[in-house]
């Protein structure tokens, strides 16, 4: 999958308690990885941050997870990978 430029590999694997097979995606809360400009990526189903926002209601400070978040962008409708546009967790090291 390529995100910003990004490529992240997804892999399939089998999961014996559901019996189904499920896909692996990165865990960047446990290994970080950010795009040029110093933005996070992140899962659309990534349990929002301190900093998240509802589309719906800027006054709504938990907005369940980062696809429900003003701050999550991808670059495709569903995408599961994205984005954190949020000031806050940007990392003015990692810019060009």
């Amino acid at each position: 999958m390529l995100v910003r430029g990004r490529e992240f590999r997804l892999y399939k694997y089998y999961d014996e308690s559901l019996g189904e097979e499920l896909i692996r995606y990165p865990d960047f809360q446990e290994e970080p990885k950010y795009d040029d400009d110093g933005r996070p990526f992140v899962l659309a189903v990534q349990e929002s941050c301190e900093y998240g926002m509802d589309d719906d209601d800027p006054d709504d400070d938990d907005p369940g997870d980062c696809n429900g978040c003003a701050w999550f962008f991808s670059e495709e409708p569903h995408a599961p990978i994205g984005v954190c546009m949020c000031g806050e967790l940007r990392r003015e090291e990692c810019m060009k």
